[in-house]
């Protein structure tokens, strides 16, 4: 089975996923972590890794998911990438944390395939107005 740790600046991790949950229902695979605009790196950074021992000793492997590459959420998980146990996928949105909320529900996924999916699914999901109003 895969956990999902959403990773961002703020609120914006228990945002999504709250939203999410109110579209799709609750999601016992989604956990959120917002780093405050004053908070403490080497917490948050602790707190994560609690979590991927944690849910790794469950039998869990990992997805983290962050607000933008290169931002400090990103660049604190980018270090606890382990190959095959805990993937990180940077941009999430809206789309992609519903994707996840039903497609996760199966816990024979691969870690990686699931990754790569829901990477497609937030590229796909972006459009301007013109692709649809300007004919």
């Amino acid at each position: 089975m895969i956990k999902t740790i959403i990773v961002t600046h703020h609120t914006l991790a228990d945002n999504l996923i709250e939203t999410a949950e109110i579209i799709v229902g609750k999601s016992e695979h989604l956990t959120g972590i917002g780093i405050a605009e004053n908070g403490d790196i080497e917490t948050v950074r602790k707190r994560l890794v609690e979590m991927i021992k944690k849910f790794k000793k469950d039998g869990h492997k990992i997805l983290i998911l962050t607000d933008m590459f290169g931002g400090t959420p990103s660049n604190i998980c980018l270090a606890l990438y382990e190959p095959g146990k805990v993937e990180i996928v940077s941009g999430v949105n809206l789309p992609i944390v519903l994707k996840l909320a039903s497609w996760l529900k199966d816990e024979n996924q691969d870690l990686k395939e699931i990754a790569a999916k829901i990477t497609e699914c937030g590229r796909k999901n972006i459009f301007t107005a013109a692709e649809f109003l300007d004919l």
